[in-house]
């Protein structure tokens, strides 16, 4: 058996409804003087800062709608004319940082290109660059990456860099290019605001500057010290 419970009104159903709304209204009434009597005491900051979260809320959830929309791609991979990536590693001297950063760019791609900038008291790479790139490389039979050794008079580095990769670009716009940035990790945080200062301005120049068809990729190194 199913009971179905329905309210029906009484005789005292239009007196309490009378007395709700008459309740409700001064309720109303009093936080509205409430409001206004202490709107010069601080009030006015509520007033205004609950719609304000309110519009910002409402903002921030259409921003990433956008966002959904701008991103979206019901289409498949584009394999057509598939080549492998240019993969630029930037370096200033031969280290086990740089060395980590070079057998992870011939991972990717057979073309690999080491890229120095150098200046008046920077040692030249070219000796070790062959010494530990070239013949190795060699020996297993891969294709070999070449080292391109740009001088900065200024002592200039990070502009130099980016301009070099947005110069790969315009030669071959529907390539795509890998900078892989070798980047000293350290253990204790507070060392790091010693080390990886130009790693992370580099990266923010390349964001800046690049485009779809230019990637960043970090290959860290952790110190343990």
């Amino acid at each position: 058996m199913v009971f179905h419970w329905r309210r029906i009104g009484g005789p005292g159903a239009v007196r309490s409804m009378a007395v709700n709304g008459l309740g409700a209204f001064v309720t109303a009434i009093t936080v509205l003087v409430v409001l206004v009597a202490k709107f010069t005491e601080g009030a006015w900051i509520t007033v205004l800062l609950i719609p304000g979260i309110l519009v910002g809320m409402v903002m921030v959830r259409r921003h990433y709608d956008r966002v959904v929309i701008a991103t979206a791609s019901p289409s498949p991979l584009e394999l057509k004319d598939f080549r492998p990536a240019i993969v630029v590693v930037p370096m200033q001297r031969w280290s086990i940082i740089a060395k980590k950063a070079v057998r992870f760019a011939l991972t990717i791609s057979p073309e690999v290109i080491g890229l120095q900038i150098g200046s008046e008291d920077t040692p030249d790479l070219r000796p070790d660059w062959e010494r530990y790139v070239e013949k190795p490389v060699m020996e297993v039979g891969l294709p070999t990456p070449k080292l391109v050794v740009i001088n900065s008079p200024y002592r200039y580095v990070l502009m130099p860099i980016v301009d070099y990769v947005l110069d790969l670009h315009k030669k071959d716009p529907s390539r795509q290019i890998a900078v892989v940035i070798p980047e000293l990790v350290e253990r204790h945080w507070y060392y790091y605001f010693l080390h990886n200062q130009r790693a992370a301005a580099l990266k923010a120049l390349l964001y800046v500057k690049g485009n779809q068809q230019i990637a960043v990729v970090n290959v860290p190194w952790y110190l343990d010290l």
